[in-house]
Parts: structure tokens; sequence; C-alpha cells
């Protein structure tokens, strides 16, 4: 496996990436050079430890742009991102994004989540799924990165999209590998974690605790009473959007 780029080689992609990306419509050649650059950048995502299985105890690692919202892990509508990377307790990974003016200029579509952490009541209400939360660096930003665990590879609950995708990656129970549009439930988002923390449905890894302990109970929970954004968040362009204040076209036209 190749090793993880360095902030300096990441950038040297994404600048040669974005200045291509205009051409690539008429331009073979520039296409061509897209393709390798996003293949390139793949190769060297970093792989984070994002968070534990409480089932299994076993460490989820898991590509992540530690950078910023401009690297094309972000790209909701083409996130550059490896396959297979779940292990197989892990059903889906959400996670939210506390954003920190001036967010990055790329000319894609991000939609990194809310600002504060969530989780989904439907998939928590199933009897055999448990959601840890844990936190890392984006560039200035603070992500919060929610996982969904089952014993087993199951079909049968309506699973989200993966975390700033517009498709999840599903393999296992009745259902052959591949991508598969899913919803982002964001109706449906509950921002009061306190008693899915309480009633064990919720686990939690304190931040900058590299030994990913699982811990549970609100108390001491430094994820409560976070203040911040509570709608999707769109950014592009250099700008960040709400909720329905645009629609997604014009969000990348705005970034073009």
């Amino acid at each position: 496996m190749p090793l993880p780029w360095r902030p300096h080689e990441r950038r040297a992609i994404l600048d040669r990436y974005f200045a291509l990306l205009p051409q690539a419509e008429e331009d073979p050649e520039a296409s061509l050079q897209l393709s390798a650059l996003s293949q390139k950048y793949v190769e060297g995502l970093p792989r984070l430890l994002l968070s534990r299985c409480p089932f299994t105890k076993f460490e989820l690692r898991h590509s992540f742009d530690p950078y910023g919202l401009d690297g094309l892990w972000w790209n909701y509508h083409d996130p550059a991102r490896p396959l297979r990377e779940r292990i197989y307790t892990c059903q889906a990974i959400t996670g939210a994004v506390t954003l920190v003016q001036p967010v990055e200029v790329f000319p894609f579509l991000a939609k990194p989540g809310p600002g504060i952490p969530y989780v989904l009541p439907h998939l928590l209400q199933a009897p055999d799924v448990l959601a840890v939360l844990s936190t890392l660096a984006c560039g200035r930003h603070t992500a919060y990165c929610v996982a969904y665990y089952a014993p087993d590879e199951r079909d049968g609950l309506n699973w989200p999209n993966d975390w700033g995708a517009n498709e999840r990656w599903a393999e296992g129970g009745n259902s052959p590998g591949g991508w598969y549009e899913a919803p982002d439930f964001e109706e449906s988002w509950d921002f009061n974690l306190r008693p899915w923390l309480d009633s064990g449905k919720l686990l939690w890894i304190a931040p900058g605790d590299d030994r990913l302990e699982l811990r549970s109970g609100s108390a001491g929970c430094p994820y409560l009473n976070l203040t911040g954004e509570r709608r999707m968040q769109y950014v592009s362009g250099g700008q960040v959007w709400f909720g329905d204040e645009l629609n997604e076209q014009d969000l990348e036209e705005s970034a073009s």
C-alpha cells in the first residue's frame, strides 16, 4: 500500500486537478489526467483510526482527509475514496463538521453534514444496533464521526448514505457489493444525545484518545450541549449555504 501523501503533495495534486477540471469535457487528455490524479489522491489518503466496534472491539480504520474540505474525499457527487473500507460489523458512517470561516475554495459541492453531531433514531431503535461517536480534525474544522454497528452484516434497515457522499457502499446480507443511493434522513436527525447515551445505545470516544476507549453514559461526555448549525451544510466555491436556501445545481454553478 502506498504511503500517505504529505500535505504539500496533497496540495499539488488538488491544484493540478482543479486547474484541469474546466478542460475535461472537451479534452480527452485532460480527462485522463484527472482520472490519474484522482487515483493518486485516493492511494495517498490517510487511513485513520476513526472508531471501535462495541461488539467485536475491533478498531475501525477508514480513509479520511484530515487537511480540509477541499480534498476530493468530500466531493459529494464523485467522492474519491477506496472501496470496502468498513469492518463487517460497521453498517454505516455518518457525521457532522463544525465549520470555521473562511472555508476552503474548491470547484465541487461538499455536504459534510450539520455543524454538531446527531443520531438517526430509526437505526438505534433496532435491538441489535449501536452507534459510536468520535471526533477528529479536518483542517481548521472539527469533524464528528458517528459509526453504526450491528453484530452481523444485515439487510432490512434503511441505512444512510456514506458520510459526505450521495451513495453508500453496501455488501453482505442479500445485497451484492456496490454503490447504492440512499437518503440522508435529514428530517429525522436527533441532536438530543443524552437519552441515547444513557440508554447505552450511543457510546463515545473522548477527543484525542488514540486508544479508542469506548465510554458509556452522559456523565462527562464532551459531546453534550454543543452549539452549532442543525441544518445540512452545503459548501462550494468558498461559501456556505444551509438547508434549502439554494438547490444543488445553483451551488455547483457558483463554484465554477
